[in-house]
């Protein structure tokens, strides 16, 4: 038994992942490596170390991992990547930057990704947008370029601002768009390429008292739930398929070093969709008192059961006033826009948490707890329950 035991481990390959964690999509990609090999079995690991073990020897991680003698590594652009293409063994990058020309990059479908993001905010009525990239980031350009084409097919114009991180450091971002948000037309639908610079722009419009959704509705991408659920509104973000991509390199990987069968130098990612949360949870209108009703409904119906009532107040119009304006420039009313926000709160939560049906009542103050069924039932169609069952 014992020797079947050796003999079974010595026949894995070994495969080194040098990934940053502390992103989402990189964890998305390790998830994926890891579901390739729950099912075949194939790999042992080379990890790197957390920094408070060897916080003085990160520099040395090449040496480690040449000793370890691998068999196929998966990395992303590390110091010291240049000396892995002389190993001439079975090398996988996620490039931060550009892909590598004679290599084999897992690298996103950018061009779909910016495409989805303007085909998104063009129904919801917006004539103002704007865009927040990196300077010298190839996958942010070409994020850029599908927006920017898309946009300008449907007759708008494009606002864009571009992050130097050679010459601006980070803590100094928000500053820099303020400046930039105090420009634009409002209201804004701005594509931002990263959940991280989603923060920074949030943040910057706090600071100059701009209200999003209403003034300014924001898109990230990535959709690091960590990052989108924290922000306060909630963050909107284009979810990439990374977990599927992580599996395809592993599978790709694989056959690799054992039928040394070399894959196509692109191993794409491709997006999986868009997770709308509040930040987003507006249609562009032009009218003053509608916008401000649409803002508290983003922000307190996903934690509170207000009421029309509640809504109205914060208005200087009467409630069938303010019911004439959403009906002309929304075909809705007070109340099922209400709905609607609360509605897909709990769709979230029944995907995305373990709360049960009722602990989601408490989470969202329902003044009965028995009413969310009911509630839940009339506008998806389906209980609460059915539509989890639906999600797994």
């Amino acid at each position: 038994m014992m020797l079947s035991m050796i003999n079974n481990v010595n026949n894995k390959q070994k495969v080194a992942v040098l990934l940053d964690v502390s992103r989402a999509y990189d964890r998305d990609i390790l998830t994926g490596i890891s579901d390739f090999n729950k099912i075949h079995d194939k790999f042992i690991f080379f990890f790197f170390s957390p920094q408070f073990i060897h916080a003085g020897h990160q520099h040395h991680l090449i040496e480690r991992v040449k000793a370890w003698k691998p068999d196929g590594i998966i990395t992303r652009e590390i110091e010291g990547l240049d000396s892995l293409f002389r190993w001439k063994i079975p090398l996988i990058i996620l490039p931060h930057t550009r892909p590598y020309e004679e290599q084999v990059n897992v690298w996103g479908d950018n061009y779909a990704v910016g495409d989805m993001a303007a085909r998104y905010f063009i129904p919801k009525g917006y004539r103002n947008f704007a865009f927040l990239g990196f300077k010298d980031f190839k996958w942010s350009q070409e994020r850029e370029v599908a927006y920017v084409k898309c946009v300008e097919n449907a007759g708008y114009d494009v606002h864009s601002f571009y992050f130097d991180n050679t010459h601006l450091l980070w803590e100094d971002l928000p500053g820099k768009l303020a400046k930039w948000l105090s420009k634009l037309p409002r209201p804004c639908a701005v594509f931002s390429v990263t959940d991280e610079l989603s923060t920074r722009l949030l943040e910057a419009a706090k600071t100059l008292g701009v209200r999003v959704p209403d003034d300014l509705s924001i898109l990230g991408a990535d959709n690091d739930e960590l990052i989108c659920e924290l922000s306060s509104p909630t963050l909107s973000s284009i979810n990439h398929s990374a977990r599927q991509a992580g599996t395809q390199a592993a599978m790709a990987l694989n056959r690799w070093i054992e039928y040394k069968e070399r894959p196509a130098d692109i191993i794409a990612a491709k997006p999986a969709g868009i997770m709308a949360r509040s930040s987003t949870n507006a249609m562009a209108v032009d009218d003053e008192q509608v916008r401000t009703a649409l803002h508290y409904i983003s922000n307190a119906a996903p934690v509170k059961d207000i009421t029309v009532g509640d809504v109205v107040r914060t208005t200087t119009l009467s409630r069938r006033a303010l019911e004439k304006k959403f009906q002309l420039l929304l075909q809705s009313s007070i109340l099922e826009e209400i709905k609607k926000v609360r509605v897909e709160r709990i769709k979230y939560l029944l995907e995305h948490s373990t709360f049960t049906v009722q602990q989601i009542a408490c989470e969202m103050n329902f003044r009965n707890l028995d009413n969310i069924t009911r509630y839940f039932r009339e506008y998806a169609g389906v209980t609460p329950r059915m539509y989890k069952q639906q999600c797994k």
